[in-house]
């Protein structure tokens, strides 16, 4: 019997959400899974047309070996609740055979077995379990990865081993006194906003983007620099009453939230925090507004994974700013995690794929790891029907990494 525990505290996983697609990558890109935890359903073809159902998944079952091995794809894989897998990839298999030849054994088993057929009570008693936190599913989410060994993308990011989030805010974030913007003030103004979570009226601020110029072109991560203004500082809007925290779009374009989410944190931070929204604003302000709304994207469902992605964008540049490279890098490569979860699990247009993949390698450069940086930067490049503006900023970052592999 394979050992999901183990499995599950050495990685990599990956979570999906009930109804999610599981792709089996091709090329050198492919994948086979160990499901840990939930239920996965099997779709084929059907000679009437369409597809349907001819089989499940239980936690301790490996699939997408078949097309692992031979690159056979007539089966499709759908989470049926909840799930988490183990991934086994083309870089993984050979490590994981001399560490664990008993798996490689199942593996090779069920990669030639026929399909497990499993009837309608064993699958109902499965989705009743789901229903309840699972060890396995725990240890997950919470698992870290040192900084040498290679995260994988994933819904639910796989942290590094330090810093360790506490509260809102993660190990290693600082206070940062004295560092206020007062040259910001003439490039806002004050607007009316009604709370998408409380209901409650509240007044903030809300950026002239008329009047903003930029100063410098547009940097390769996507960041964009203005004449004695950083959109960072007022891009997050936290709501006086109840502190829920989104960007500004979000208040005034309202979108489904999942209250029962956010609640309860929302309750905590206001107990932990004090915030004077009369006080001129500081940097601890908007780091302080940028975590609340991180804390707040799980309650946006699908829609939050662009919202964390840009989040720590953002953040990776207040940190830019204050000098504090650690933490910089730390964001960093949060971003790129995040924004590696939206170009795997998101439909994007031509466009937001160019931009999500510079994102993708932007954030990767300035962390300092390369997850297939050089190829992000070429699908960004030659994206068919994406933007010229992406396509030269891409040409010049590949520029820029031969020069200095040349160096």
């Amino acid at each position: 019997m394979i050992d999901l525990s183990w499995l599950a505290q050495t990685g990599p996983c990956k979570k999906y959400s009930s109804g999610q697609r599981i792709t089996c990558p091709s090329g050198s890109e492919r994948e086979m899974y160990i499901l840990l935890t939930g239920i996965v359903d099997v779709y084929r073809a059907s000679a009437a047309g369409g597809s349907q159902m001819v089989g499940s998944y239980l936690p301790g079952d490996i699939f997408g070996g078949r097309e692992f091995f031979t690159e056979v794809y007539d089966c499709a894989y759908t989470a049926g609740a909840d799930s988490v897998v183990y991934v086994i990839s083309e870089n993984s298999f050979d490590e994981l055979s001399w560490s664990k030849p008993e798996i490689l054994f199942e593996v090779l088993r069920a990669a030639y077995s026929p399909l497990k057929k499993i009837s309608a009570s064993q699958k109902t008693a499965m989705l009743v379990a789901t229903q309840e936190p699972a060890a396995e599913l725990k240890v997950v989410e919470q698992r870290k990865t040192p900084p040498d060994k290679q995260a994988v993308i994933t819904a639910s990011v796989i942290l590094p081993e330090k810093p360790v989030e506490v509260g809102i805010f993660p190990e290693g974030h600082k206070h940062y006194p004295g560092v206020t913007k007062p040259e910001f003030a003439r490039l806002v103004f004050p607007k009316d906003y009604d709370c998408p979570l409380c209901k409650k009226p509240f007044r903030d601020f809300r950026v002239f983007r008329s009047k903003l110029y930029e100063s410098s072109p547009m940097r390769f991560d996507l960041r964009r620099f203005y004449t004695d203004f950083q959109t960072e500082w007022y891009d997050v809007i936290t709501c006086h009453n109840c502190l829920f925290s989104t960007f500004h779009n979000y208040f005034t374009e309202h979108k489904p939230i999942q209250k029962v989410k956010v609640e309860s944190a929302l309750a905590d931070a206001r107990s932990s925090l004090h915030i004077d929204f009369e006080e001129e604003r500081n940097v601890d302000f908007v780091f302080t507004s940028h975590y609340l709304a991180l804390l707040c994207a799980d309650g946006y469902l699908s829609l939050g994974r662009q919202i964390r992605a840009k989040l720590w964008g953002s953040l990776s540049w207040l940190y830019e700013d204050v000098g504090d490279k650690e933490m910089e890098v730390f964001s960093a490569g949060k971003a790129a995690q995040a924004y590696e979860a939206v170009y795997a699990e998101t439909h994007l247009t031509p466009t937001q794929e160019q931009v999500t993949c510079l994102s993708i390698a932007g954030m990767q450069f300035r962390a300092g790891v390369d997850r297939s940086l050089k190829k992000f930067i070429f699908t960004a490049k030659t994206m068919k029907m994406g933007d010229k503006t992406y396509a030269k900023l891409a040409e010049d970052f590949m520029y820029e990494l031969r020069g200095e592999s040349e160096d």
